[in-house]
């Protein structure tokens, strides 16, 4: 799925609901996945048994998976399968590095800038369910191992 195809996807959702409905920026999603504590995974910091946790290479599942099958890799908020499975679109454009990220942070729509996947995928292996794990890509860009997942809010300037 292209990051177009999710924003899409958003619009449509948000209409249907009449909530506010986006992809998450780069920190709502790192927030969700690290917590306030700067985990190194969404569930903590072991690295014990992460094929037990998410769907990875060393999984063996060999393709996507339903989300929540993996219940000790919860991230503390909740939220399921925030390490493997697939790369997840978020708004932000793609930086190379965190160096005065907040000042460069750009989270609007416009633009044909590479977008930032997070979370990792299941053909890979266990360095890339970290929390830290990012990557960029065009915004038309269609992989299959390429998702999303969406922030919602009554009010979409909470978003």
């Amino acid at each position: 799925m292209s990051w177009y195809e999710a924003i899409a996807f958003c619009r449509w959702l948000e209409e249907k609901l009449k909530l506010g409905v986006a992809l998450p920026t780069e920190a709502q999603w790192e927030r969700a996945a690290r917590h306030t504590d700067g985990r190194k995974y969404p569930w903590g910091n072991s690295n014990n048994e992460v094929p037990r946790r998410c769907n990875i290479l060393e999984t063996g599942i060999g393709h996507t998976s339903a989300v929540g099958i993996f219940p000790d890799g919860a991230a503390k908020c909740g939220a399921m399968d925030m390490a493997g499975n697939v790369w997840e679109w978020c708004r932000t454009q793609h930086r190379k590095d965190y160096r005065d990220y907040e000042r460069q942070e750009e989270d609007t729509l416009e633009g044909i800038s590479a977008r930032v996947l997070r979370g990792g995928g299941w053909p890979l292996n266990a360095d890339f369910a970290r929390c830290a794990c990012r990557y960029g890509c065009s915004p038309d860009a269609w992989y299959w191992g390429i998702g999303f997942r969406v922030v919602a809010s009554p009010s979409f300037s909470e978003l």
